[in-house]
């Protein structure tokens, strides 16, 4: 395999000390070039790739937040279009048809879908809907918290809510989000982020709690139950962890999650198809605070936030990452993906 290139998310201003969205690039052997400024971005703290367009799309997460398309161009980032979103936006994707940007608002519990014009930029304003509920984590679960927007193999965009515990389904109907049902979560979890297996089981990441959910849906995606829980690490989390990234790897063969606070990167077993998880072992994220992770195939690249670098891992045939040269520095990395 050649050279493969990845954009990265930052925090900026207070928040970090990113400048915007970089490009970097990996070499054959794993190693990783000098991070390359691609756009200057307010907290552009998670990204998103257009499924058949050239676009990238970014939050700006702030009390303000707005979300932001751009048109690549090479190495850069050409700014296209934007637009106002709710308070401290965290997420987004954008839906397998490339029809809607689908944006999880943190600050004010929100889901918004833009509807986007056939060049991936912005067609009008988007539609809202609003969360509720809360959890018995008062610093924390005060109100709703979505954290994710995701999408199930039927169109269903699956959400998560850190504040109510809860994953929320929804269905998008002449550009509007139709509620399909809410799976309610054991309180105090804080559903964070999420994984859908390719045998249609949903993989939750649970914050609060350092556990792995897996759900099962019911009747479509709008009903689902939780099957299975395991822990998110191998060994005991401990306090302060707070989990923050699931990815996928190998297939869905093995499940990798990432730990803030212990700083540990885990390997998961995947079982009983898909129904289960076993973590088999922790493997220190090589930085502080490991808030995103993407799996390449045999290759993992660590945004630790905090120390500000990204970190390459080689994956055995055991599913286990090892790793693999020299920590490269990114100011606050917080979301890695392919571009």
């Amino acid at each position: 395999m050649g050279e493969r290139a990845f954009w990265v998310g930052t925090y900026t201003g207070e928040a970090g000390g990113g400048a915007g969205i970089y490009r970097v690039a990996r070499r054959a052997d794993g190693t990783l070039k000098a991070p390359e400024l691609a756009a200057e971005a307010v907290s552009p703290s998670y990204l998103a790739v257009h499924p058949g367009k050239g676009v990238v799309y970014a939050v700006r997460e702030e009390d303000a937040g707005g979300v932001a398309a751009y048109e690549v161009a090479g190495a850069r980032l050409r700014e296209i279009g934007r637009r106002a979103a709710g308070a401290l936006p965290c997420h987004l994707s954008v839906t397998p048809d490339g029809a809607h940007l689908v944006v999880a608002d943190y600050g004010s519990g929100t889901v918004r879908a833009f509807p986007l014009a056939p060049d991936g930029g912005f067609a009008g304003d988007a539609d809202v809907a609003e969360g509720h509920g809360s959890g018995p984590r008062g610093d924390r679960q005060e109100g709703p918290h979505a954290h994710m927007t995701a999408h199930a193999p039927d169109g269903t965009v699956l959400t998560t809510d850190l504040g109510a515990d809860l994953v929320r389904s929804f269905r998008i109907e002449g550009g509007a989000l139709r509620l399909a049902g809410e799976t309610p979560l054991p309180a105090g979890y804080g559903p964070r982020h999420l994984a859908v297996h390719p045998s249609g089981h949903v993989h939750v990441l649970a914050e609060l709690a350092a556990t792995v959910l897996v759900l099962r849906p019911l009747d479509g995606y709008g009903a689902l139950e939780v099957a299975a829980e395991s822990p998110a690490t191998a060994e005991p989390a401990g306090d302060p962890a707070q989990g923050a990234a699931i990815k996928l790897g190998d297939g869905g063969r093995f499940v990798y999650t990432s730990m803030r606070g212990t700083d540990v990167v885990t390997a998961h077993r995947v079982l009983d198809g898909g129904a289960a998880l076993k973590p088999v072992a922790d493997v220190p994220a090589g930085g502080h605070w490991p808030r995103d992770l993407h799996v390449d195939g045999e290759w993992m690249h660590v945004a630790n936030e905090r120390s500000d670098t990204i970190t390459t891992f080689r994956i055995g045939a055991d599913g286990v990452p090892e790793p693999a040269g020299a920590p490269l520095s990114v100011p606050a990395p917080v979301c890695v993906i392919p571009a």
